[in-house]
């Protein structure tokens, strides 16, 4: 996924119908999967890594969203702050990421249009 570009058309329709809100327990849940070696084997989580989990304590109290943005890409922002985190997984590799603004800015407004937000 580019996240340097703006979702075209088809995009955008695909994220706005699987946005939902996302209860404390299943983004923690879900951050959680993320953060776990695929080899089911403790390892040590980096500072880069625990922010993810920070992520989610930090916005216990606060509406969470969460959307797809593709079959492997998934998304939790919080409106409240104008900051999300992505995360993806493909063929045994992963990815994570902060959202960069301006597709906060987008996934906000679907969210404002879908009453959500």
């Amino acid at each position: 996924m580019d996240f340097s570009l703006t979702p075209n058309q088809a995009d955008a329709e695909r994220i706005a119908n699987s946005m939902r809100v996302l209860s404390y327990e299943d983004a923690k849940a879900g951050v959680l999967r993320v953060l776990q070696d695929t080899s089911n084997q403790k390892a040590e989580l980096t500072d880069w890594e625990l922010s993810f989990e920070e992520y989610i304590e930090e916005h216990k109290t606060s509406k969470l969203l969460f959307c797809r943005y593709g079959s492997r890409v998934g998304i939790v922002f919080s409106p409240a702050d104008h900051h999300g985190i992505w995360a993806m997984q493909r063929e045994g590799t992963r990815a994570k990421g902060i959202l960069p603004d301006h597709l906060v800015k987008f996934l906000e407004d679907l969210a404002k249009r879908k009453g959500l937000a």
